[in-house]
């Protein structure tokens, strides 16, 4: 919303039920349509319209529009989509992505030709001090939402046949902290879509009550390192981590049991820093299910201290650069071209 008001704009929410008669009343100053909403509206002439203003129409897969021009061009309208994938009608160009899924290798890079806008941690992250990593008390913060993490395949220390029962009952935390002197800390997990009769993460990790964002980021601001639990995917708090000065602990598990050392080949818990070729002291990848590997990392990451680290692609002023292309291109003649391309059909 700030890059936004920074260029210059201003924004309206509307309902789904409200997005036609919003855009009919100030269809002159709108740019731009983004939301979920309206999908219906999308494949409806009554409600959207695709007239090029040249001859076209003649040979393009839908019929004219049946109503006037304060209908919504169809090269204004973008939805989001977090993953990987292009959102319908239009496809990649008209489909806003948090990641730069063009730089992920085939045959995950199903959204390639997105539109990556992202997205900046850099104003929130920089309101919370850096703290010098010789004050900071020897803690790891374990991240991670739902306890179910613990029993998927993707979890760090996944056992492939005790599943769940047996990561839970792990004593690796408890006697790495008792070792290594080291606080493993997280917050609460939600105990949705948990088997039933697990309650409590292993022993070793303790967890603090739900708080407020900025709590929880000062909270997070005094550990050394961040861990990753395989879930949940491309979240953005592994960057507020580095923004921090936090480096990042990566699970990933290799696609090709036959080339397990191609980076292009794996899947991690955060993609983008395996394709972004993001490395130590800032990011640790471990492969699931290694241990020796997993206290390595943690050791050399406790005593490893890093600056406050932000991407370039994240830094406020190049997703402010992006944001303008987004509010200022003319989408007219890509729409044209998209709408041939997945033969786009009005349904009414």
């Amino acid at each position: 919303m700030d890059a936004i008001y920074e260029l210059g704009y201003s924004m309206l929410i509307a309902r789904p039920e409200e997005l036609h008669d919003f855009y009919r009343r100030h269809h002159k100053n709108v740019h731009l349509v983004v939301g979920e909403a309206g999908r219906d509206c999308i494949y409806n002439s009554a409600c959207v319209y695709a007239d090029f203003g040249d001859d076209s129409m003649n040979s393009m897969p839908v019929p004219p529009p049946n109503a006037t021009h304060l209908n919504m061009p169809i090269w204004k309208v973008f939805y989001p989509n977090w993953w990987n994938q292009p959102a319908e009608p239009l496809g990649g160009p008209f489909t806003l992505s948090p990641e730069p899924y063009g730089i992920w290798p085939p045959p995950w890079n199903g959204g390639r030709d997105n539109f990556y806008l992202g997205y900046t941690v850099e104003p929130s992250c920089m309101n919370t001090p850096y703290i010098p990593p010789a004050q900071r008390p020897r803690q790891a913060y374990v991240f991670g939402k739902s306890l179910h993490y613990f029993g998927s395949p993707a979890y760090i220390l996944f056992d492939e046949i005790g599943g769940i029962e047996a990561s839970i009952n792990d004593d690796f935390y408890v006697e790495f902290s008792q070792k290594e002197n080291v606080t493993f800390l997280a917050g609460p997990f939600s105990l949705s879509d948990a088997p039933e009769g697990y309650t409590s993460p292993p022993r070793g990790i303790i967890q603090h009550e739900r708080l407020p964002r900025p709590e929880f980021q000062k909270v997070v601001s005094n550990s050394r390192v961040m861990i990753g639990l395989g879930n949940p995917l491309l979240s953005p708090t592994p960057y507020e981590a580095l923004c921090l000065g936090i480096p990042f602990i990566n699970p990933f598990r290799p696609a090709d049991k036959n080339d397990p050392k191609n980076k292009m080949k794996w899947e991690a818990q955060h993609d983008a820093f395996v394709y972004e070729g993001l490395d130590e002291p800032y990011v640790y990848h471990v492969k699931v299910g290694d241990r020796e590997g997993f206290k390595a990392a943690l050791r050399k990451a406790m005593s490893t201290p890093i600056e406050r680290y932000i991407p370039p692609r994240m830094k406020s002023s190049a997703f402010l650069s992006r944001m303008e292309t987004l509010l200022e291109t003319d989408w007219r003649p890509v729409a044209k071209k998209q709408m041939q391309l997945v033969g786009y059909r009005y349904h009414s």
